[in-house]
């Protein structure tokens, strides 16, 4: 079964960043995902993210405005090599501005 990184962006958010008055309004995120094709990977990497801003979430107590709402950037199709190697991926990247 291949090996599929998705891109996405979020926004509609306000999540407090650190501890500090930075409140972001959206996000950059990747995820990647073992699936039969680019639409089962999708859904997915949409469902990881998805569960990541359920409430009781660390990322839904921390944000005060309404769930994400994101945009599939980009998907594609990975080695075997890399997707074993660099997993599901995790993290965020928040942005403060609409700029």
């Amino acid at each position: 079964m291949p090996y599929f990184r998705e891109r996405l962006s979020g926004s509609g958010i306000r999540y407090q960043v650190d501890d500090g008055d930075v409140v972001a309004i959206g996000f950059f995120t990747t995820r990647q995902v073992r699936a039969e094709n680019e639409n089962a990977a999708r859904a997915l990497a949409e469902g990881v993210v998805l569960s990541e801003w359920d409430s009781g979430s660390p990322y839904a107590k921390g944000n005060t405005g309404p769930a994400p709402e994101w945009v599939v950037e980009d998907v594609c199709r990975v080695s075997i090599l890399t997707g074993f190697l660099e997993g599901g991926l995790r993290g965020y990247t928040f942005y403060q501005h609409d700029d």
